[in-house]
């Protein structure tokens, strides 16, 4: 019965630290934390140990799907692939950075949003999956707020 009970405060607290984590970066970033959130279901189904293997050098890792390419950026902060495989709090961080550079670089829209998967470039090829993925991640937004609201 001890295990059991356990076994649920351990599931309770990981629970609320990773929602934490979410309302934690969005409070630094200034981004919304359901807007983090609904990035993260796009990207793994909200799964912290998402793993999407493309090549040995192409790859993407945790719930917010940190893309290799950004690793030797992210190294000069100490940021590995490892810790954003094993640190979900900082998996979240990390991609509440990246979103808030493009928002930062093209403002507050839903095709920055789009950015955060498809990039910068401005090939209406890029265009296009920009405002596909934004059009995506602004229905999960929706989403979880009407489930908020109907708490």
């Amino acid at each position: 019965m001890i295990r059991i009970v356990a076994g649920f405060c351990f599931i309770l607290t990981f629970t609320a630290s990773a929602a934490d984590c979410f309302d934690a970066a969005g409070r630094d970033y200034h981004i919304d934390p359901d807007l983090l959130r609904a990035v993260a279901f796009r990207e793994s189904s909200m799964n912290a140990r998402a793993m999407n293997i493309v090549s040995q050098d192409k790859y993407a890792v945790g719930q917010m799907q940190i893309h290799s390419q950004n690793f030797p950026h992210l190294s000069q902060f100490g940021i590995t692939p490892q810790k954003l495989y094993s640190d979900s709090c900082m998996n979240v961080y990390t991609g509440a950075y990246y979103l808030a550079i493009a928002f930062k670089r093209w403002g507050v829209s839903w095709e920055s949003v789009g950015a955060y998967n498809a990039g910068f470039s401005k090939k209406p090829e890029q265009k296009a999956k920009r405002l596909k993925y934004g059009k995506e991640v602004h229905q999960i937004y929706m989403n979880i707020k009407n489930q908020k609201v109907m708490r």
